[in-house]
């Protein structure tokens, strides 16, 4: 048994408007080789008064099913999978040789995404996008870290921040994985910087007011959606683990992108 290398498949049924498409899984997706678990629990959520912006107010318990989040954010070798089995769909604002990725975007983050083609990019691959509370409880973990690493203030070491101005065709973006001193405990790379990443919930500078405490997935409807994480082009601040933004989600900005979510079923079947 020892000298055979198995390799498990999965059915995953998406559902979409019209109907369910199914895909094909093997065991190198399944969410114990790309994703980390965060178990179910309370944690606390924003910040303390005197602390960061006032959106970020009042610092709440909030408690959280299980669930997983993406090791990486997508990269462009993922974003051209999604192309190929997609047709209908186009690539985003650069980085791309007509439908195929540049090659020194392959392990980029892909950006220039709206909102919409990154929930659907996560439905496609049997995921979802990730809440505003789950994407801060695997950046600030249980211990309240005031970014994902920890305490320490961004550096260069930690994290792709602060560059100014320009794209430079993708290359301003560092490939995913480049920063092993700005990995969360849990093993989430690039929280911080390189690409901010687009959450499930309608922003509302208020909403921590009157929060749900279960699981809040954001206000019922809003103008804009909420950003998380900063990117190659923001200041140290917008880095915080606490730190949230609302952005057009119809505009495909160049520092934005998507990182992917999914529940943990009570039964523990997997559905990468």
């Amino acid at each position: 048994m020892n000298n055979f290398k198995f390799w498990l498949v999965a059915i995953v049924a998406v559902g979409v408007l019209n109907g369910w498409m199914v895909r094909w899984v093997t065991a190198n997706e399944l969410p114990e080789s790309r994703m980390a678990l965060f178990p179910a629990g309370e944690f606390l959520m924003g910040s303390d008064e005197g602390v960061g912006r006032p959106d970020e107010h009042p610092r709440h318990k909030v408690y959280l099913d299980a669930f997983y989040l993406d090791h990486f954010e997508a990269t462009g070798k993922d974003f051209e999978e999604y192309l190929a089995a997609n047709p209908k769909q186009h690539p985003t604002i650069t980085g791309w040789w007509d439908r195929e990725v540049r090659p020194d975007m392959k392990n980029r983050p892909v950006f220039g995404l709206t909102w919409k083609r990154c929930k659907n990019y996560c439905e496609w691959r049997g995921k979802r996008l990730a809440t505003e509370a789950e994407w801060e409880r695997a950046a600030a973990g249980l211990e309240g870290r005031e970014f994902p690493w920890g305490n320490t203030q961004p550096d260069s070491e930690r994290a792709n921040f602060n560059k100014c101005c320009f794209v430079m065709k993708g290359l301003s973006t560092d490939e995913v994985g480049s920063h092993p001193s700005g990995v969360s405990p849990e093993g989430v790379h690039d929280l911080s910087g390189n690409i901010a990443e687009w959450v499930y919930d309608w922003y509302d500078k208020k909403y921590y007011q009157h929060s749900e405490y279960k699981n809040p997935k954001g206000p019922d409807k809003g103008v804009n959606h909420t950003i998380r994480g900063g990117a190659w082009n923001s200041l140290d601040g917008y880095l915080r683990s606490s730190a949230r933004f609302g952005y057009d989600e119809a505009k495909d900005f160049y520092g934005i992108g998507c990182r992917c979510a999914m529940s943990v079923e009570k039964n523990n079947n997997v559905k990468d």
